[in-house]
């Protein structure tokens, strides 16, 4: 193995090659290596998504008194959401860091510039990735409600004003 190392960091072997090109990758993309993950590791992965991949918040377990205790949570877990979008779509959120072993280490934040802008449409071989062409959205005017497996669009903004 020692032999295989030697060639491989030899001049004119396959690191300086490799090398060589990511050099060259660098001048064209900030994230050298966003591209091949989003292909290899998300967009190509066929495991189910909402374990797998999809974000995903967890509530401690809530008990509510009553019917008006739970469209109270929601209306300010929906309030909450929506103010959230409005600090990624500002760029207001400090840069999130690794943790374990490379802890301290920024990460790159262009999924969290997404995360309400974008959507995988699944394809046969590879699923593609769709997102808003402009870095900043406009705020959402309505939001998807599903409740007993029915499907409802919940109006958030009326005559340019966010319901509060």
């Amino acid at each position: 193995s020692q032999a295989i190392v030697q060639r491989f960091g030899a001049p004119g072997g396959l690191g300086e090659t490799l090398q060589q090109k990511l050099l060259e990758r660098q001048e064209k993309t900030a994230n050298w290596v966003s591209e091949y993950w989003l292909n290899d590791m998300y967009l190509n992965n066929r495991l189910a998504l909402p374990v797998n991949s999809s974000p995903a918040v967890i509530f401690a377990r809530q008990h509510f008194q009553d019917t008006n205790d739970q469209l109270r949570f929601a209306a300010n877990l929906i309030s909450g959401v929506l103010s959230y979008k409005t600090l990624l779509d500002s760029h207001s959120i400090p840069t999130d860091c690794a943790k374990g072993q490379l802890s301290g280490q920024p990460l790159c934040m262009k999924q969290y510039y997404g995360l309400f802008s974008s959507y995988r449409l699944p394809g046969h071989i590879q699923d593609t990735l769709v997102a808003q062409k402009s870095s900043v959205m406009p705020e959402p005017e309505h939001v998807i409600v599903a409740c007993c497996n029915q499907f409802f669009v919940l109006d958030v903004v009326i005559n340019f004003r966010r319901l509060s």
